[in-house]
């Protein structure tokens, strides 16, 4: 069970103002879900920049992951942070530490075909949960990434997903 988010204490790696963004952009799924729905719309707008952050509202390493819905079969797209490992891409279900995966995670979880845009380029990925031995060795440098994974994690008894991408080829 989650904790109260009223109650949620602010960690050291962020300043008050930045804490008191934070926590009203992920006080509701409903928040969060508007906040993706524009992030998208902009990101296709203009993607330049948004793979590294410097096109990105938040600042933050940002891709376009699309799934396959596993009710309606339409095409679902959405922003997530990333960290890139070689070739692959590391993404992280977090959904700001509410107690549900993240609806992209259980789409992907029902089909791992998925496509990535990074900037302009689109590109079809397999997707696949990390191994034990990979979360071990991943979740410190997710956290140097973004921080508020692990401020997160803490929030909920439910063990985020965390799922490399592997390009297969363009879209």
């Amino acid at each position: 069970m989650s904790k109260n988010r009223d109650d949620m204490v602010k960690p050291d790696w962020i300043d008050d103002a930045g804490w008191a963004l934070l926590k009203e952009q992920t006080a509701s799924l409903d928040r969060i879900r508007g906040d993706a729905k524009m992030d998208v719309d902009l990101y296709k707008a203009n993607p330049d920049g948004w793979s590294t952050g410097t096109g990105s509202r938040s600042g933050l390493p940002t891709l376009l992951l699309t799934t396959i819905g596993r009710k309606s079969g339409e095409k679902r797209t959405t922003p997530l942070v990333f960290m890139q490992d070689g070739e692959n891409m590391v993404i992280v279900g977090s959904l700001a530490g509410h107690d549900n995966h993240p609806t992209w995670y259980i789409n992907l979880s029902t089909n791992w075909k998925c496509w990535v845009q990074k900037d302009r380029n689109v590109m079809a990925c397999d997707a696949r949960d990390v191994t034990p031995a990979e979360r071990e060795a991943l979740w410190p440098r997710l956290d140097k990434v973004f921080p508020a994974w692990h401020y997160f994690q803490d929030q909920t008894e439910r063990v985020f997903p965390m799922v490399i991408l592997k390009p297969t080829g363009p879209a």
